[in-house]
């Protein structure tokens, strides 16, 4: 491979792990928001499973309807935080082999400097 191939590699290689990265912080972004709506829903079901508790027979019907609406609410989000997981593991997976892409560009280039006599 030449110079010029493997300077449009490098380029690549490059270019793959600033996406890379950028993806994994949305994603850390996204994880904390997440994580805030949960801690958020699971606080107001406690508050209305409290209410279930002690209020009147109309006061628990209404109470259980809104547990329930946080309940399906809280189903959506562990959905999007497990497809947020798998996500997190496939660009795992592609910073890790943009490493190793850029140890191969970096082994190159100390190979053509040993190669050069000063």
């Amino acid at each position: 491979m030449g110079l010029r191939e493997n300077e449009a590699d490098t380029e690549h290689i490059l270019e793959r792990m600033e996406n890379t990265m950028n993806n994994l912080e949305q994603m850390s972004y996204d994880s904390i928001n997440i994580t805030d709506r949960l801690v958020t829903l699971l606080s107001d079901a406690r508050e209305h499973a409290a209410i279930m508790k002690t209020g009147t027979e109309e006061e628990r019907n209404r109470e259980f309807a809104l547990l329930c609406e946080i309940l399906d609410r809280i189903l959506e989000t562990a959905f999007i935080v497990n497809n947020i997981s798998h996500e997190l593991e496939r660009e795992t997976l592609y910073q890790r082999d943009t490493v190793e892409a850029i140890k191969q560009v970096v082994d190159f280039f100390y190979s053509m400097t040993d190669d050069i006599e000063f």
